[in-house]
């Protein structure tokens, strides 16, 4: 009950907004705007494994589905409806295989006329995540601030904070974190674009670590700082790449970027590039070093 308490009060929306999609259901249907990508990606450090030599690295693959339908409340006024779904599958480490699925929110101004005016922009998601690993099976609830601005005919920079909570089965996988970044984007000809951003990240994470290291960390082997604090935190085996896996939850904070290079390869299908870094830093100076390389293909219908 406390979930759908907090689904109804992260989507409860003024009645006058509401009406703004007073249409019919067939007509509203017919409205709807589908995404779909797929994303195959190869991740060093996939495991999030602070000691390198156990480090399992690995291929995964994602597929994602989304359908919007959007409405103009006032001249400058954008409201976004929508739903997402996404499978996620990793075969070497399929315990780490989950489900999503979910609606979200946005709701956007414009700051005068133009292509160049400002734009500030909410986005909000309530999402159930079903994963094979069951203390991690549970709701995520999202909301982000952005605003961002063309500066030229081609070049766009934006800011953004963002707000994440998981609410699992079990408080291993529990994560709360709040993220702020920066990013731009460069139109350089009529089909391709380049883009990066640059974060920081701050909360809660889960790492995992092979059974003999987690052993050395529990009973005093590496050290008592990492004894003091890995025996306080919550911890469970969950196999997560190989028998015996431990996945452990820590506050930490993160860096992170990522740079694209896409190119449209008709006025709906977009094909793009990433490499993207997440480095982090725990509570007592524990680091885990993960980067990747991923290919997309994104059509909207």
């Amino acid at each position: 009950m406390t979930h759908l308490r907090q689904l109804g009060l992260l989507f409860s929306i003024p009645a006058a907004v509401i009406s703004a999609f007073g249409q019919t259901g067939a007509s509203w249907l017919q409205d709807l705007h589908f995404k779909a990508s797929a994303t195959a990606a190869w991740t060093d450090n996939i495991s999030r494994t602070s000691f390198l030599p156990t480090s399992k690295d690995a291929a995964s693959y994602e597929f994602a589905v989304g359908a919007s339908n959007a409405r103009q409340l006032a001249p400058n006024l954008l409201l976004e409806v929508g739903a997402d779904a996404a499978a996620l599958s990793i075969p070497d480490f399929d315990r780490n295989n989950h489900f999503t699925i979910g609606p979200r929110l946005g709701l956007q101004r414009k700051f005068g006329l133009g292509p160049l005016a400002p734009v500030l922009r909410l986005d909000t998601a309530y999402t159930y995540k079903s994963a094979r690993i069951q203390a991690n099976t549970g709701w995520t609830a999202e909301a982000a601030l952005r605003y961002s601005q063309r500066i030229t005919s081609s070049v766009k920079i934006g800011a953004s904070g963002e707000w994440l909570e998981h609410y699992a089965r079990r408080s291993t996988y529990d994560i709360q974190q709040r993220t702020v970044s920066i990013d731009a984007s460069w139109d350089i000809s009529e089909h391709w674009r380049l883009s990066g951003s640059a974060g920081r990240l701050n909360g809660r994470i889960v790492a995992n670590a092979a059974p003999q290291i987690w052993s050395q960390a529990i009973t005093g082997g590496l050290g008592a700082t990492v004894f003091n604090y890995y025996t306080t935190i919550p911890w469970q085996v969950v196999d997560s790449y190989g028998p015996g896996w431990t996945a452990y939850n820590v506050a930490a904070h993160a860096d992170l970027w990522s740079i694209a290079l896409a190119t449209t390869l008709s006025d709906r299908t977009t094909f793009e590039l990433r490499t993207s870094s997440f480095y982090v830093v725990n509570k007592i100076d524990v680091r885990y070093s993960t980067k990747s390389v991923g290919l997309s293909l994104i059509h909207r219908f």
